[in-house]
């Protein structure tokens, strides 16, 4: 069997063996509890029995192979337990041992041997919790357990065992399927579990907490089959700041990769990304629950004004649409409520009919009948135990009985997340209705959820959504080589790359050149030593006659001497004047990622602003042409303040060129700046006035 049709064994077990001593009691009881009907079975040579369960007194005494494995041992003793379980025919084993690759080189070696001794078992870990599956009863866990059995729910998986066992004790309304703590990931990346997830039914969307990805090709390519389903990915990534990337490398042994290159990734692949425990439970809970929005239009029903408005403020920070009443809705709603009422989106539509289902339901149905892509509900109950909280079921009650008529995205969101009570939540949930706990997360997940709709729409539209894979990233041995300005521009103008036009001569031969080429013409010094020629004064601008020309040929090849650049030659470009804007095109390498494409505003802006935008490879001109037009910078290039409007079109021509140029040496570039790329008025093109490449190889 391959490795991955031993997960699938793994995953739903109908045998398990669990190797350790007294630790084994907890997993063995929340196995029971959650009611697994399999067979359960225990090695261990020092004990009778472990919770009355007989003991083996080695794995080779097991009457079969199990499909599924819990070891809890310390790590030497782990890796011939499991060398002993491949002998037996195990399908996957957890290992819960730490001490492996996140401890140094010593435990890197173990863990080598640990990944030898699985062969093609499916081993998840070592260093981690384990495995729930609350559809078939099995928790490969050695903690204690929040979860009951369902039919249907979410998955989660995480790098973290502390934060798995913390999302099962959430108190969200927010059923689980499965959880999977992955640990070191010696074996089985994050990417390995989704697949096998996808396949069953029973899973409606799949949260994350990773830290760093060992395999982008993999991760990319089940990412891509669950948005082609329409099963939502949601992700917490950890190890966004400085010190956040090192505590990630001794946690779980993980590189952090480039946090813009993992936010191109997400985007790329129609992953929602949050960035806080409650922000992933709320989005998980209406990708899970809801119909996709087709669109970005909300109605919204509240019944107090400071709802209304703090509700407005939320739905346009994400640019989301509040699009008014029409004259139907307007009429119909001005049968239900009194004359002092605003009929506006969003509707207050106050206390007049509090505790009313009759009228609550026709007001609610009013409402989503109108245009709108999803409807919200802001209700805040009353502190339990508080009065009675009768009214406030009524909303409920109304808002089940027009959502049953309204096959549209549908929401409940309370203010403070502690106002929506479980036996409220537990009855929208079953209406397919999300229970949203908390203003500002639940807006956010509905926007999560309106931008992933629509770029499901986009890849579905793509010719070819393979595309949108990604390549892992590898890089050729030997030394790197940084070729001079010349030889990069004569590379890449290969590709297309608009070039400015120029030679490259001795010094004896700049006059002749520039006569040539036509004045006012720019000198360089030319060196593959030479990476920063304007701090070693080798860029004249605008020399505009041959004296001019010959005068700085004597001054550059003098101070480049002095500088160590004696065997420098010269390169003589016209002088391009007429450009309305700058910008910069690089390359990035990345160990995870391979290369990753730069687009940002360039010239002398470029460490001012910070403005750029990352692109993974390959990429598509509308992907181009949309971070052009999400740069700030780019407004220079749209006519700004009566300035001609840039040639963008050819903006983007350059960047496919040098995405081309990337690809046919995926292995071997290092590094490219194109800065600056000179924008010219719309119908004139672009020129790259200055490039570096380095290689390696």
């Amino acid at each position: 069997m391959t490795k991955q049709d031993n997960l699938r064994r793994l995953l739903s077990p109908r045998s398990i063996v669990l190797i350790g001593g007294s630790n084994l009691a907890l997993p063995i009881s929340n196995t029971r509890n959650i009611g697994f009907d399999g067979e359960i079975l225990v090695v261990n040579p020092k004990y009778d029995q472990i919770e009355g369960i007989p003991c083996y007194a080695s794995v080779a005494d097991l009457p079969g192979a199990p499909d599924a494995a819990f070891v809890s041992i310390n790590a030497r003793l782990t890796v011939q337990a499991v060398s002993d379980l491949r002998e037996q025919g195990c399908g996957g084993v957890v290992c819960y041992a730490a001490g492996f690759a996140e401890m140094g080189s010593d435990g890197a070696k173990l863990q080598d041997a640990l990944v030898d001794a699985a062969g093609e078992m499916a081993l998840v870990g070592p260093n981690c919790y384990g495995l729930l599956n609350f559809t078939n009863g099995v928790a490969l866990w050695p903690d204690r357990l929040s979860g009951e059995r369902t039919a249907k729910g979410i998955a989660i998986i995480s790098q973290s065992g502390n934060v798995a066992l913390n999302l099962t004790m959430h108190d969200r309304s927010l059923p689980i399927t499965h959880v999977i703590s992955v640990g070191n990931q010696a074996v089985l990346g994050v990417g390995d579990y989704i697949e096998p997830l996808l396949e069953d039914n029973r899973v409606s969307a799949i949260g994350f907490y990773i830290e760093g990805l060992k395999d982008i090709e993999t991760f990319s390519r089940a990412a891509l089959k669950a948005l082609e389903k329409g099963v939502p990915l949601v992700v917490l990534k950890a190890g966004t700041s400085e010190i956040g990337t090192q505590l990630t490398m001794s946690h779980t042994s993980s590189l952090a990769g480039s946090d813009d290159m993992y936010q191109a990734m997400f985007d790329r692949l129609g992953i929602m990304r949050v960035h806080s425990l409650g922000e992933l439970l709320e989005t998980l809970k209406i990708a899970a629950l809801c119909e996709l929005p087709k669109g970005d239009r909300i109605g919204v029903l509240t019944c107090s004004g400071g709802d209304s408005a703090m509700l407005a403020d939320s739905l346009d920070h994400y640019k989301l649409q509040l699009p008014g009443l029409s004259q139907t809705q307007e009429q119909q709603l001005g049968e239900w409520l009194p004359d002092f009422a605003s009929l506006s989106n969003p509707l207050d539509y106050n206390t007049s009919i509090w505790g009313d289902l009759n009228a609550c339901t026709e007001v609610f149905s009013t409402l989503m009948e109108g245009d709108y892509d999803a409807t919200i509900l802001a209700l805040d109950f009353p502190k339990q135990g508080v009065g009675d909280d009768h009214e406030w079921q009524v909303a409920v009650n109304a808002m089940i009985a027009a959502h049953a008529n309204h096959n549209k995205t549908c929401a409940v969101v309370c203010n403070l997340s502690e106002l929506l009570p479980e036996n409220a939540r537990l009855r929208l949930v079953k209406a397919g209705i999300a229970p949203l706990q908390g203003l500002k997360d639940g807006v956010a997940a509905l926007a999560r959820l309106v931008n992933y709709g629509a770029r499901r729409r986009q890849v579905a539209a793509m010719d070819d959504p393979l595309q949108l894979l990604l390549r892992q990233g590898s890089l050729a041995q030997g030394e790197s080589k940084m070729l001079d300005e010349w030889a990069s521009k004569q590379l890449l103008g290969g590709y297309g790359l608009p070039l400015p036009g120029g030679r490259c001569v001795d010094k004896a031969d700049v006059v002749t050149a520039a006569n040539e080429i036509g004045y006012p013409v720019v000198m360089k010094g030319v060196s593959d030593r030479l990476a920063h020629k304007t701090e070693a004064g080798a860029v004249m601008l605008n020399l505009k006659d041959a004296d001019a020309v010959a005068t700085a040929a004597e001054v550059m090849a003098t101070r480049l001497a002095e500088q160590g650049f004696g065997d420098a030659r010269f390169l003589i470009e016209p002088m391009v004047s007429d450009f309305v804007g700058e910008l910069i095109i690089g390359l990035k390498r990345d160990d995870q990622f391979g290369l990753a494409l730069i687009l940002g505003t360039g010239g002398i802006l470029v460490n001012l602003l910070n403005d750029s935008a990352t692109l993974l490879l390959p990429t598509t001109r509308d992907a181009v042409n949309e971070a052009l037009h999400a740069l700030k910078g780019t407004k220079l290039l749209q006519g700004y303040r009566g300035r001609p409007e840039g040639d963008t079109d050819a903006v983007v021509d350059a960047v496919m060129a040098v995405s081309e140029f990337a690809l046919d040496h995926w292995d071997s570039i290092t590094e490219l700046d194109i800065n600056p790329l000179m924008v010219r008025p719309k119908g004139k093109g672009v020129v790259a006035a200055d490039a570096l490449v380095r290689l390696q190889g």
